[in-house]
C-alpha cells in the first residue's frame, strides 16, 4: 500500500458525502468533491466546512463534476463512494471507475445496507481486490463508528492498512462486520426505528418519541432520528433488509403504509423541513398524525414514571431509573419495557451473523454505542441485573430468549461452543 494522499468523494453534495469527505480533509488529505455540477460540489464543501467549523478545510478540497471523473480518478489513491442508497446507481459509477483506476487505487462504498459482493459482481478481479465497505455513520463528525465490510478478495495487508488508517488518521472506531443486509448497526437499529414507526400508527408521533425518548438510552427519540436520516433512506434500508432476510422479527421490518404517504407528499424529514416533525410559522414544533398526515402540536401528555425516570437519570441514579422501567405496571411501562427487551434480544440473536462469533456481543455493542449513540444491548443487561434477570423478563413478556444470552448466563467458557451449536441448528 502506498500512502493515501488524494481521495475522490462521489456524491459530495449529499450530507454523508460532504461530511465524510470533510473527515478526510480534517486529516490534511486532499479531496476531490465530485457532484453533477460544480455548484453542487461547492455546496458540499460548505457542508464540510460547517461540520468542522473551520475554513481551513477549503484548502484541502477541490470541486469537480462527474465529467472530470475519467481524467481525475487515475491520480487518486482512494475512491470514496457516497452516492444514494441505490445499487444500480452505484454500479454505473463503479463501471466507469473500473475503466480508469490505477491498479493500487482503493475503492469503497459507504452503503449502509447493500451487499458488498453484489455491488461489484460484474467488475474486474482487480477492482474486487481493492473494493470494500467503509460505512461512516450520520453525522460522521459526531458519530465515530466505522463498519468495515471486506470483500472476500481483499488481501490481508489491505484490510490491515485500511483499518489502521481509519483508526489513526480519521479517528474512526472500527467494527468489522459480515456482508449481511444492513450489516450490524442498521440491521439492528432500523428494526427498532421501524418498530417505533409502527407504534406511531396507534400511539401517535409525539407519544412514541416521548415514551422512547433519550431517557431510554438514545441521543434522539426514534421518530426524530428518522427525520434526521430521511424518509427515503429509511425506506431504502428497511425494504432491502426485508427483501433479503428472514429472521425471527422479519414481520416488523415491513415499511408502514402511512410512511409511503409521507414520501409521496415529499415529507422526507429535516432535509425537506417536514417529516414526522416540522416548525409552524411562529416556530412552534408540530408533529404529524399517521392517521391522516395532518400536523398538530408536538407536546402532549406526560406520564409519571417517565418523568420520574428522567429525574433519576438527571441525578445520575441510573439503576433506579432502570428499576422503574423493569417494574412499571402501566400499559405505557409495558410498551417501553418490551421495546427495550426486543432491542436486547434482537442484538444477541445477531451474534455470529453480522459480526464474528468470537466477539460475542462486543462488536454489536460498539456499533450501537458509537454509530447510533444508543446504550448498547449489554448495557441494558447490566442495568436490568444481569443475564439471568434479563432472561426472566424476556420470558415474562414472551420474548424469544437468544441462546447467546443464555450462554452468557452460564459462563464464558461455554459461550463459543454453545453458540456454534445454536447457529448450526438455526
Amino acid at each position: 500500500m502506498g500512502e493515501i494522499k488524494k481521495v475522490a468523494v462521489l456524491g459530495s453534495n449529499g450530507a454523508m458525502g460532504s461530511h465524510s469527505g470533510g473527515i478526510f480533509a480534517q486529516a490534511g488529505i486532499h479531496c476531490l468533491f465530485f457532484a453533477r455540477t460544480e455548484e453542487k460540489a461547492l455546496q458540499g464543501i460548505e457542508n464540510a466546512v460547517n461540520q468542522a467549523r473551520s475554513d481551513v478545510l477549503r484548502d484541502y478540497i477541490t470541486p469537480k463534476t462527474y465529467d472530470d471523473l475519467e481524467g481525475e480518478i487515475p491520480g487518486c489513491d482512494w475512491v470514496f463512494e457516497a452516492l444514494g442508497e441505490n445499487m444500480e446507481l452505484k454500479k454505473r459509477y463503479f463501471e466507469r471507475i473500473d475503466g480508469c483506476r490505477n491498479s493500487d487505487t482503493v475503492i469503497s462504498t459507504i452503503s449502509s445496507s447493500l451487499s458488498i459482493e453484489d455491488l461489484v459482481r460484474e467488475r474486474s478481479d482487480g477492482f474486487k481486490n481493492r473494493f470494500m465497505g467503509v460505512h461512516f455513520f450520520n453525522p460522521p463528525g459526531k458519530l465515530p463508528a466505522n463498519e468495515l465490510t471486506y470483500h472476500p478478495s481483499n488481501p490481508d495487508d489491505l484490510r490491515e492498512y485500511i483499518a489502521d488508517f481509519c483508526k489513526a488518521k480519521l479517528a474512526r472506531v472500527n467494527i468489522v462486520t459480515h456482508n449481511r443486509p444492513g450489516f450490524a448497526g442498521n440491521r439492528i437499529g432500523f428494526l427498532m426505528l421501524n418498530e417505533a414507526a409502527i407504534l406511531a400508527e396507534t400511539l401517535g408521533t409525539g407519544k412514541v418519541d416521548y415514551l422512547l425518548g433519550p431517557y431510554t438510552g438514545r441521543t434522539l427519540p426514534p421518530l426524530a432520528t428518522l427525520d434526521l436520516v430521511g424518509m427515503d433512506v429509511y425506506r431504502a434500508i428497511v425494504e432491502y433488509v426485508y427483501g433479503n432476510t428472514d429472521d425471527e422479527r422479519h414481520d416488523r421490518y415491513v415499511f408502514p403504509e402511512y410512511a409511503r404517504g409521507m414520501l409521496e407528499k415529499g415529507l422526507l424529514g429535516r432535509k425537506a423541513k417536514s417529516g414526522y416533525y416540522k416548525k409552524d410559522r411562529d416556530g412552534t414544533m408540530l408533529a404529524i398524525s399517521p392517521k391522516d398526515l395532518s400536523y398538530g402540536p408536538a407536546n402532549g401528555e406526560t406520564v409519571d414514571f417517565v418523568e420520574e425516570a428522567k429525574r433519576f437519570i438527571h441525578d445520575g441514579e441510573y439503576l433506579r431509573a432502570a428499576d422503574l422501567v423493569k417494574n412499571e405496571p402501566s400499559e405505557e411501562g409495558g410498551i417501553v419495557r418490551r421495546f427495550i427487551l426486543q432491542y436486547v434480544a434482537y442484538s444477541y440473536h445477531r451474534i455470529g451473523e453480522v459480526t464474528d462469533l468470537d466477539q460475542g456481543i462486543h462488536g454489536i455493542d460498539r456499533v450501537m454505542a458509537y454509530g447510533f449513540s444508543w446504550l448498547p444491548p449489554s448495557g441494558w443487561v447490566d442495568l436490568f441485573g444481569g443475564p439471568e434477570e434479563t432472561i426472566r423478563m424476556m420470558k415474562k413478556d414472551q420474548i424469544d430468549v437468544p441462546e447467546t444470552l443464555a450462554c452468557q448466563d452460564r459462563g464464558a467458557r461455554c459461550l463459543i461452543r454453545d453458540i456454534q451449536k445454536y447457529l448450526i441448528a438455526r
